[in-house]
């Protein structure tokens, strides 16, 4: 994120210290549910410092949160989410981009670890990394559930019912893809080892580059 956004989450997590328990609790609720929202991160963090203020000046009145934000915080949010303008649907994408790279980049590096363990131990086919269709299936089919699980906890932070349904299909979908990754061993590419290095660095180069400049 920008110099500036990060900043301000900065100094929010300092304010948040001051909050009591309870009213913690209720803002990282809150903050949680917008983060699900397509307003920017710059504008989530002046809100949540926003909201901070006005908690911590409702616990020195001595006031309950609801006396501040209404009976209803997810109500409050909508309202609040309904009055920002959204980010365009190209920032989106280029968000959703930046997002995907950092988790490939992440298992790139896994991957590239392993096949340099199975190097060290003598198995597998040092000094090339083999990238089989499995791997590649699994490494996108993690990083689309990923984004479905931060989705669906955004979306849910005021639910009070937990529900094991979505968890059960969570399991299902992540043992598939453990099946995935096993069993369709055809090659796809075949790297040396400094190639494949130099890829993920490259991914996450990437990331940064396009993370200094996305909220």
């Amino acid at each position: 994120m920008r110099k500036k956004t990060k900043q301000l989450l900065e100094e929010n997590n300092r304010l948040e210290e001051a909050l009591s328990e309870e009213s913690k609790t209720l803002l990282t609720d809150m903050v949680v549910y917008l983060r699900g929202s397509r307003i920017s991160t710059w504008e989530q963090e002046q809100v949540r410092r926003d909201m901070t203020q006005m908690l911590l000046d409702a616990q020195a009145r001595g006031d309950k949160p609801e006396d501040v934000l209404g009976p209803d915080p997810k109500a409050f949010c909508d309202s609040v989410i309904e009055a920002l303008p959204p980010t365009s649907r190209w920032v989106s994408l280029l968000t959703s981009l930046r997002d995907g790279l950092l988790s490939a980049s992440i298992l790139a590096a896994i991957w590239l670890g392993f096949g340099i363990l199975e190097g060290l131990l003598g198995i597998g086919s040092w000094p090339r990394l083999t990238l089989t269709f499995g791997q590649l299936l699994a490494g996108m089919g993690l990083i689309l559930i990923s984004c479905g699980i931060v989705y669906w906890i955004c979306r849910s932070s005021f639910s009070s019912n937990s529900k094991k349904g979505p968890w059960v299909l969570i399991f299902l979908l992540l043992f598939a893809l453990l099946c995935a990754g096993t069993f369709l061993s055809q090659p796809v590419a075949t790297l040396p080892v400094p190639l494949a290095a130099c890829g993920v660095a490259t991914l996450f180069v990437l990331y940064k580059l396009m993370d200094s400049r996305l909220d």
